[in-house]
């Protein structure tokens, strides 16, 4: 039989490990809590404590690229603000130049009276 021929399964190194008494306990009451098999929850356990160094830096390379996307937001919030302000200040202008033609108005009226 070929590898091409054989499942996932029969193609995965194989280890023999003696465990300590209760040990194999505490691994399948985990597993069953976690709804998968012994063997997944040991290569689970195993894969954390061991991480892949290519994909550790993957997801580093990635956190980085976060990072500069947070960047990226954290300005276009502060343009944004600037931006709500500096259109605040417009609309008081405003608001005071009606205000003073207002008053001129209210006061030529109150002369002619």
């Amino acid at each position: 039989m070929s590898d091409k021929e054989k499942y996932p399964s029969e193609l995965a190194e194989r280890f023999q490990i003696r465990l300590p008494p209760g040990l194999r306990d505490r691994i399948k009451a985990t597993a069953e809590a976690n709804g998968r098999s012994m063997n997944t929850e040991i290569v689970s356990t195993l894969e954390d404590a061991y991480p892949d160094p290519e994909r550790l830096a993957q997801e580093l390379s990635f956190l980085d690229e976060i990072d500069e996307i947070q960047e990226k937001l954290e300005k276009i919030r502060a343009a944004q603000q600037q931006l709500l302000l500096d259109q605040g200040k417009a609309q008081m202008k405003e608001t005071e130049r009606l205000i003073k033609k207002a008053d001129k108005l209210l006061g030529d009226t109150e002369e002619d009276v």
